[in-house]
């Protein structure tokens, strides 16, 4: 993967992250798997042509939204 891609990759998720985090605020937790699937859908049409084709585009939004959620933290 080039580093152009991986900075894309990076930028998307942590906007998805954001989202996520002011989505879920106050909300129970049994609707939080609910939301942060639509919005990992969302945000996942952003970046359909950008991932190597060995994963899917959701799984590497997922895995990076992770990986920055871990940074941030």
């Amino acid at each position: 993967m080039t580093p152009q891609t991986e900075n894309a990759l990076r930028a998307v998720a942590r906007k998805c992250r954001a989202e996520i985090l002011t989505a879920i605020k106050g909300k129970p937790k049994s609707e939080h798997d609910h939301i942060t699937t639509l919005l990992l859908d969302k945000y996942t049409k952003l970046i359909t042509a950008l991932p190597p084709g060995k994963f899917t585009a959701k799984r590497w939004l997922t895995y990076y939204v992770r990986v920055v959620d871990k940074e941030i933290k």
